[in-house]
């Protein structure tokens, strides 16, 4: 039994680094990346970061996906958004 394995290109991998290092900068971390969704969170539970106060990118097409139990992240909603946005024109999807 195999298991496919999906390679990120190059290209792909250094925008989802910047992605990740702006992000890093708006007080999130990164969590996991996992079925084309780059996930990033700011709280730990049970020793783990969890993404329950976080952000959820879909790499392939523009979908954005956040939950925030901190009110005070609302404030850096634009941010994330514009951080994402970029992420999506470096990959060249437009739609």
């Amino acid at each position: 039994m195999s298991t496919e394995v999906k390679v990120l290109s190059t290209s792909t991998r250094t925008n989802v680094e910047a992605l990740k290092h702006h992000m890093k900068k708006l007080g999130f971390k990164y969590f996991e990346e996992k079925d084309g969704w780059i996930d990033f969170g700011t709280r730990l539970y049970d020793g783990k970061l969890s993404n329950t106060n976080g952000v959820s990118v879909h790499f392939n097409n523009r979908n954005m996906f956040s939950m925030f139990d901190d009110l005070d992240l609302y404030d850096k909603l634009p941010e994330v958004r514009q951080a994402i946005l970029n992420f999506y024109e470096a990959e060249g999807i437009a739609e």
